[in-house]
């Protein structure tokens, strides 16, 4: 028995081992740290919702870049400019039916999809029946509704794209977290809906009239001078809390919203938002939850998932479409163009919210693969 000749002893766990033959004994490599997202550090961004992100953020960018142009060129106050916006963010929400399966391990049965399609359907009529019974309580209503949407829209879309729970799982950080929530919330669904109404009354309570002639006298100068308050208090406080966190790009996002919309006219800032921010993150996500897209998400082929939403979104938008054309030009009952594109997308924004809304609380199936 002879010890390893070289002029070091070989280490183990103990003492020199001695070893037979002059040959030192192998050592077992221990395997590298997986990133689970926990202990060993955050995982890297989904790559599509980042690049969802991203293109979302430099529209809206463009747009307020050419604000002064538009406010030399007098463009941008026109209502078909609301429109357009509405109607090319409409196909986001035609594949809420399926949505359900996607998030589940199972196939569902077509008498489960047939009644969620009753339901959604119902649920958008009892909508539809509100705006004719009480119009003016009803639009109010669905603002408020729409603050919350498109603040916990955009609140789930980060918390997806960084691979993280909507909603804190410890119960000691409940509380911080409803706080968080709150203020996030009304940083992101606050500007499109309550800068438009606190600055430009002027151009905004003639749309409401036409939609709900009693709305504007229900929206008083305090009650919009508090909402904008409470909303720029948001927005301060949510970048603060994201510059902090290290997401100086996330932190920069209310505030350009606040930016769009205050000096942006208000039908072109909502169109423009509810189809290239809104519309584009919602179908983001819906391509990484259908479970057929996450072999080409994984290698990085965006165009099969996108053909595939539109073949599955195609029948639903026709549907909806049809119905709108029909209220807009029926012999002896046609309606004026925005208040019936109005009533029509705030009708099916109740269901749809209520879906997402469930949605988010389940979280995802699983994640794409795709970085």
């Amino acid at each position: 028995m002879v010890n390893s000749p070289s002029s070091e002893p070989v280490t183990g766990a103990g003492s020199p081992v001695p070893v037979a033959g002059g040959r030192a004994p192998t050592r077992r490599r221990r395997p590298p740290p997986r990133l689970t997202g926990t202990a060993t550090g955050p995982e890297r961004p989904d790559r599509l919702l980042r690049r969802a992100g991203t293109t979302s953020q430099l529209a809206l960018g463009g747009l307020l870049a050419l604000s002064p142009l538009l406010g030399l060129a007098g463009l941008g106050g026109s209502p078909g400019f609301l429109i357009v916006g509405l109607l090319l963010g409409l196909p986001h929400g035609a594949v809420d039916h399926l949505v359900p399966a996607w998030l589940s391990a199972r196939a569902r049965p077509l008498s489960a999809r047939v009644a969620l399609l009753a339901a959604y359907t119902a649920v958008a009529g009892a909508g539809l029946a509100a705006f004719r019974a009480a119009p003016d309580l009803a639009l109010v209503g669905f603002l408020v509704m729409s603050v919350v949407h498109f603040g916990t829209a955009d609140v789930a879309f980060h918390a997806e794209r960084d691979r993280r729970p909507v909603r804190p799982r410890a119960v000691g950080q409940l509380a911080a977290g409803a706080v968080d929530a709150v203020t996030s919330v009304l940083a992101y669904g606050g500007p499109p809906v309550v800068v438009p109404l606190a600055l430009w009354r002027e151009q905004v309570d003639p749309l409401l009239a036409a939609v709900a002639p009693q709305a504007p006298a229900l929206l008083s100068d305090e009650v919009r001078t508090l909402a904008l308050a409470t909303v720029l208090c948001a927005v301060a406080v949510t970048a603060f809390r994201d510059v902090r966190a290290g997401r100086a790009r996330d932190a920069v996002q209310p505030v350009l919203l606040v930016g769009l919309f205050g000096t942006v006219p208000p039908a072109l800032a909502v169109g423009a938002y509810f189809a290239a921010w809104h519309s584009c993150r919602h179908v983001a996500r819906l391509l990484r939850h259908d479970p057929r897209n996450t072999a080409d998400l994984a290698a990085g082929r965006v165009g099969p998932p996108l053909r595939r939403f539109a073949r599955q979104a195609a029948a639903p938008t026709a549907v909806a479409l049809a119905a709108l054309i029909a209220l807009v030009t029926w012999p002896g009952h046609r309606a004026d163009p925005l208040p019936a594109t109005f009533a029509v997308l705030a009708a099916l924004t109740l269901p749809h919210a209520v879906l997402v809304a469930w949605a988010d609380r389940r979280g995802p199936r699983a994640a794409t693969p795709g970085r």
